[in-house]
């Protein structure tokens, strides 16, 4: 038995999808079954190393790509002083040059091959590039050893030349070749050994078919847009129990996505496999409501529904030195839709009236967004208390600040607004669905602002943001409790009832296809988990949660 996770994303901007994945990674990591986290691409270093920090085991990450070799790991193992040495006596090199990260070979003053080392880890190998006349023509990959090799052709664009992959070969463990891929443009095809020549869906299709799946395991999708695993997966995904876990709202009315007017694009594939899908997860009763509704409303299987937030608090962050005076601050992707913009001009308009109010801007996206953003800054000449900080780990940064802000108009959970008011922060944000109204309770922890899809005013939002902005911090007694009720909020959301529904759930989804009341393993060994970590926690009561922030 098994749980395989898909997918982790290559070449795409981070999003709430993947921190959902890293906090419920930390739930499964307990679990006695092993889980899966599959890459429908190839990834590189930097995604892999992404994930982790997220929280997912480098040694429970897989790609596809890798799968169908005799050694699938993604662990780089291959000493770096090692294959320096073989090249130097291969080569016939006596002249190296070490620059950081990387290990240059030169003979007559230039690189005839760099190693390059594992980022943060330089005793072993990433890969090894290869030149000729100072043309890249060959990159090696290392994992435990070699797992493939790219080869170039110098080609020329309106920019120049440059090195044109035509051919990747990756290699068994005996060095022998699994298969090659062939690119040709933004096109490739892959050619095994047994003839076969497959398009990338094929290749996937290969992937699940050496998974084997049986009744024992569970398929997790997280992402279904027009990605290549979906038709392969459902086609060869055999008696294996599928659930879907849906993070984005499924409806968007006029003016409430900068995309869409109509269904999110997961929820394509989700309504046209809808019959094919054993469960679906969502975080809040609202989404489970609407999508029940709208599977109904077109025709489409209604499966089973379970609602499992897709965040959860481990516990609440508390200032050290205090809370900086009439301080806001955001913290998101910097999107079209997150309408950050909104607060900036709300934050100017506010500061006219308090000259103490500062706003903290957390995040990276969109370059031309930010770009315009900063331009309305240094338009208003307020650099001195609107401030760009970039992404950062934000973990412990909540708690230094009095309100967090948001102006999203649409948020399935909301993963920072759960972070911020368990570091008790209070709250301003718009009306929407679904978190929002969730975690923001107008008048006990914050303020909601009226937000009505594609009739709105803009101009009426950023004033009655004004408002709320100089409301909140006219009353400094008014806004401790607010931020003590934040914290109350937030304690609904423990990391123990989280892991509990989730393996209640599992239980309940693997005990269905048994047809027996018996305990399974995976129950049972969630089940002696939280007794003993509860045992070793302590007592999770309200009274610990209340602890006073001084």
């Amino acid at each position: 038995m098994a749980i395989y996770v898909f997918s982790l994303l290559v070449g795409y901007a981070p999003n709430g999808v993947d921190y959902a994945q890293g906090y419920r990674a930390n739930i499964f990591s307990k679990l006695s079954c092993p889980v899966r986290y599959i890459f429908a691409e190839l990834p590189g270093r930097y995604d892999i190393d992404y994930y982790k920090k997220l929280g997912i085991r480098e040694e429970d990450m897989f790609s596809m790509w890798h799968y169908l070799l005799d050694h699938p790991t993604l662990r780089p193992t291959v000493k770096a002083r090692d294959k320096l040495v073989e090249l130097m006596e291969s080569l016939q090199i006596r002249e190296v040059d070490y620059q950081g990260s990387e290990i240059r070979l030169m003979k007559e003053d230039l690189a005839i091959a760099t190693l390059v080392l594992v980022p943060g880890d330089w005793e072993h190998l990433l890969c090894v590039h290869y030149f000729d006349r100072g043309k890249l023509i060959r990159t090696e990959m290392y994992t435990d050893q070699i797992a493939c090799t790219d080869y170039f052709a110098t080609a020329e664009s309106e920019r120049g030349l440059y090195a044109k992959r035509t051919r990747r070969t990756y290699y068994h463990k005996d060095g022998s070749v699994a298969y090659e891929q062939i690119f040709a443009g933004e096109r490739s095809w892959y050619l095994l050994q047994d003839g076969k020549t497959l398009t990338s869906v094929g290749l996937i299709e290969e992937f699940m078919k050496k998974l084997d799946l049986s009744e024992q395991d569970i398929i997790l999708i997280d992402r279904f847009a027009q990605l290549d695993y979906i038709q392969p997966l459902f086609r060869w995904k055999r008696k294996a129990k599928v659930i879907a876990v849906m993070h984005a709202g499924h409806y968007f009315e006029a003016g409430e996505s900068a995309y869409t007017v109509n269904f999110n694009q997961d929820y394509n594939y989700l309504f046209r496999y809808s019959g094919m899908i054993d469960n679906i997860v969502v975080s809040t009763q609202q989404q489970k409501e609407e999508l029940t509704e709208k599977l109904l409303e077109y025709q489409c299987g209604v499966p089973s529904i379970r609602v499992i937030p897709a965040g959860f608090v481990e516990h609440l962050r508390y200032p050290d030195r205090g809370r900086k005076r009439y301080s806001m601050v955001s913290v998101s992707r910097i999107q079209w839709h997150k309408k950050i913009h909104w607060l900036i001009e709300s934050a100017i308009k506010a500061h006219q009236v308090n000259e103490n109010i500062s706003l903290d801007i957390y995040g990276s996206g969109n370059f031309d967004y930010i770009n315009l953003m900063k331009g309305m800054v240094e338009k208003h000449h307020a650099q001195s208390y609107i401030r760009f900080l970039g992404h950062q780990d934000v973990t412990e940064v909540y708690k230094n600040y009095e309100v967090f802000l948001t102006a999203s108009t649409f948020e399935t959970l909301g993963l920072s607004i759960l972070e911020a008011i368990s570091s008790g922060t209070a709250v301003i944000g718009l009306d929407v669905k679904y978190g929002s109204r969730l975690l923001i309770h107008p008048g006990e922890n914050g303020y909601l602002i009226d937000f009505d899809p594609g009739s709105s005013e803009e101009s009426e939002i950023v004033d009655c943001m004004t408002e709320k902005m100089i409301e909140i911090f006219a009353d400094s007694e008014r806004l401790e409790k607010f931020q003590e009720r934040s914290y109350e909020i937030a304690s609904r959301f423990t990391v123990w009832e989280v892991e509990d529904r989730w393996g209640k759930f599992m239980q309940e989804v693997l005990e269905k296809e048994k047809g027996t009341s018996e305990p399974l393993m995976l129950g049972n060994t969630f089940n002696n988990f939280m007794c003993s970590y509860r045992k070793a926690s302590g007592n999770f009561s309200h009274g610990r949660w209340k602890k006073r922030r001084r």
